[in-house]
């Protein structure tokens, strides 16, 4: 497995951490009655799916 997988699989991997982490408490997201605060969640999951995306394109990628 070259460098470049493991990257991947790493990013992978944190976007999947993190989401689990939210997931059972989202809470940590929500703090002090902001009136955005779904907007924020939006926000993560959005973030999430793009790192996800990133690692796997990087996984993928044909060499040259």
């Amino acid at each position: 497995m070259s460098n470049r997988s493991q990257f991947g699989f790493i990013l992978i991997l944190i976007a999947f951490v993190i989401s689990i982490t939210f997931c059972f408490n989202p809470e940590a997201l929500l703090k002090g009655g902001y009136d955005l605060a779904m907007d924020g969640l939006v926000v993560v999951r959005t973030l999430m799916n793009l790192l996800v995306k990133i690692g796997d394109l990087i996984i993928n990628k044909k060499d040259w």
